[in-house]
């Protein structure tokens, strides 16, 4: 879960950014996975912060099949074409460049 809309304006406002994890936290004490907008960062903060269990990474891993490489490497990501996102073809999916050669410094890919 995460903000899909702006909330600021809003009596959920409180709900912006990540406070939607620090609110369901409070209330549900099964697993949570965060998403939306999540980057290697964020992804790591929040599971730190034990704020989620795992962190989804849809939009960053159609663009960078290899992302848990990518992510180990820090590595740069490439950026998600959206107009070629559900648009009935391979194209946008599987045209994604790959990292020629990834160096593993170890066999963590999301936390630090």
């Amino acid at each position: 879960m995460g903000a899909i809309a702006d909330l600021s304006a809003t009596p959920l406002s409180g709900l912006q950014g990540d406070g939607m994890f620090r609110h369901f936290r409070t209330i549900y004490l099964g697993n949570l996975i965060g998403n939306v907008g999540m980057d290697r960062e964020r992804g790591n903060k929040l599971i730190e912060e034990g704020l989620v269990d795992l962190a989804a990474f849809a939009r960053p891993f159609i663009a960078n099949p290899d992302l848990p490489a990518r992510f180990a490497s820090r590595a740069s990501l490439n950026e998600v074409d959206l107009a070629k996102v559900y648009g009935g073809g391979a194209e946008g999916y599987t045209d994604y460049p790959f990292l020629d050669s990834v160096p593993f410094e170890d066999e963590s890919y999301c936390v630090n």
